[in-house]
Formats: structure tokens, sequence, C-alpha cells
């Protein structure tokens, strides 16, 4: 690989981040993101039309991050293993699975939540909104976006972790990071199934962020990586402190 692949790798995984961390922060500010999710609809349709002049083109750049995620998935199997042995190709499939899922949670918010809404303040009823918007929440949010997104998201970073391990593009640590991470994913991925799962939402938040930060440490590796020596840098105690 060149040093043009790495680069191009890298500054797409900060601004995937940049993307997924200032959206969700606007949504806190702005939509009481996440709790508002769990709250009755009439409240959740109130704030909205109050704040749709923010909360539309958010949850729009968050949709692209479902994009920016497949971009990531296939240039980073691309700089892992440029002839993609099976594992390399199983972990940029859930990769692309994971920003596919990613997009169809997402994008109902710009596309399908203003025309419910609109729908509520022209005069239909409560009721009847309310049931539609639930019904999309709990299949392509909950079901589509959470659950599977979540657990094709904890398989590609348990992959992506492991093919690290035998290969000198990254040192080895981050690899077993990479598993850690992917590996506590998965009771977060459980959690949108409710019941006895739903003691698994404190974990989105730290395990999400770790995630976050465990891709700009892949980013920084990349960009300090020495094209014909195709060897990452070495990451101490200190760096994960």
């Amino acid at each position: 690989m060149n040093r043009h692949d790495y680069v191009v790798t890298a500054v797409l995984l900060l601004v995937h981040v940049a993307l997924l961390v200032v959206g969700f922060e606007v949504l806190a500010a702005v939509f009481q993101f996440p709790d508002i999710l769990r709250e009755p609809a009439e409240v959740r349709f109130q704030l909205f039309a109050e704040n749709r002049g923010i909360i539309i083109p958010t949850y729009y750049l968050l949709a692209l991050t479902g994009i920016t995620q497949i971009a990531i998935s296939v240039l980073l199997g691309q700089v892992l293993d440029e002839n993609r042995t099976s594992l390399v190709s199983m972990t940029v499939v859930f990769g692309v699975v994971t920003g596919l899922l990613q997009v169809m949670g997402f994008i109902r918010w710009p596309v399908l939540i203003p025309w419910l809404v609109d729908s509520w303040q022209a005069g239909m009823p409560l009721e009847q909104v309310a049931f539609l918007e639930g019904a999309f929440n709990r299949y392509v949010g909950m079901a589509s976006g959470e659950h599977v997104g979540f657990l094709c998201q904890a398989i590609w970073t348990t992959l992506l972790g492991i093919s690290m391990l035998s290969r000198r593009l990254f040192d080895r640590s981050l690899g077993w990071v990479g598993i850690a991470i992917g590996v506590a994913s998965f009771p977060m991925a459980m959690e949108p199934l409710q019941g006895p799962f739903a003691v698994f939402a404190v974990t989105t938040v730290p395990v999400n962020a770790a995630l976050y930060l465990w891709l700009i440490l892949l980013a920084i590796s990349l960009l300090r990586t020495s094209a014909p020596e195709g060897q990452g840098i070495r990451f101490g105690w200190k760096v994960y402190a």
C-alpha cells in the first residue's frame, strides 16, 4: 500500500468519529437524546416540532455516518490485506452491513418523522400517528438499526481486531483492544430486545465511547505509518491511559 491509502483511510476514520460525536452531542442538547426515545410519542413530537430546524439536519448527518462506516470498512480491509483473505473479507462484509443498517436506522428521522409530526399538527389523531411512529421505531430503529446493527458492529470490531493480530500494520495491542470492544458490544446489541436484556442499556455509552477512541487510535497509527515498511507505531500503556 502507498502513503496516500493510509492517509485517506485515517482522515475518513476521523471524519466518521467526528460526525458521530457532534451529532449525538447536538441531539442530546436540543432533543434530550437518547432518553427522548423512551418518552411518550406526544412529548417526542412536540420537542421535535420545536427544534426540527436542528434535529432534521443532525439526523441526516448521522445517517451519512452509515456511508462513512461502509467506506472505512472497505478501506481498512484494503490496507490490512490487498489480497483479501477470508477473514478480512468477512470483516469487510460485516462492516458494510453495519453501515447499511446504520443508514436505515437514522434516515427515518429526516424523512418519515417530519411527515408524521406534520400530520399530527394538521389534525390526524395522536393514536394513529403514534402507532405508525412506534411501529417504525421498533422495526427500523430498535430491531434493525440497534439490535442487528449493533450485532454486526460487534462482529465487525471483533474480526477487525483479530485481523490486526497477524499483521504488522497495527500494533498488536490495538488488535486486542478491538477484540475486547467487540465482545463488550454483544450485550449492548441485546438491549433493544428489552425484558431481561434492558439492563445492558448502561453499556451503550461506555462501549461506543471506547469504540470511537479506538478508531481515533487507528487513524493516528495510519498517519504515522511508513508506507515502505508497512509497520505501524507501537502503543504503550500511557496512550491507553
